[in-house]
């Protein structure tokens, strides 16, 4: 099953939490980069329940609390996610997610696989990078485009050294 990082990340967090639960944490933590809507956050819980990915259990604490968990299905959606490669469209487009996927890959499958991913994650912002200064060769760009393509290639370079200094700790053993 081919998840994107929502489904993926309700997955991992969803493992005994309600639904209240998750949205607290998309409200108190960095993955705040996604909406914590209930309009959001629900639906797509219920998308995975249908799907078998997760099960849901109700909870009489006086309020009407669903607690989530992973069924082996989910267990294996989730892995699949985890140790699929890192594409080109979420470096383009949502690199942030990156971040967010080092954490679960860490905490879910170890350091190695986390040292794996950051590694792929390296080289595919060298890449982008690659990719940026050659667009900023073009001659016909105006100033205003240079200035920021500029700032692109020093977002992902930042990315990219924080993870060869990800790399670096692993190496020595953090």
């Amino acid at each position: 099953m081919n998840l994107a990082t929502l489904p993926a990340l309700l997955l991992f967090l969803g493992e005994g939490r309600s639904g209240y639960d998750v949205r607290r944490l998309f409200q108190t933590t960095p993955i705040g980069i996604f909406s914590d809507s209930p309009g959001a956050i629900y639906p797509a819980l219920a998308r995975l329940e249908r799907a078998g990915l997760l099960t849901s259990e109700a909870q009489s604490s006086g309020r009407n609390r669903r607690v989530y968990r992973r069924t082996p299905a989910g267990e294996a959606a989730l892995n699949e996610w985890l140790k699929a490669p890192v594409s080109c469209e979420t470096v383009e487009r949502r690199p942030r997610e990156i971040e967010l996927k080092y954490v679960i890959v860490a905490s879910h499958l170890g350091d190695a696989q986390a040292t794996r991913f950051i590694a792929e994650a390296g080289r595919a912002f060298e890449r982008r990078i690659a990719e940026l200064e050659a667009a900023r060769a073009n001659k016909e760009l105006t100033a205003p485009s240079v200035a920021a393509l500029d700032l692109g290639i020093r977002l992902f370079r930042t990315r990219r050294e924080w993870c060869r200094e990800i790399e670096s700790r692993e190496d020595r053993g953090k």
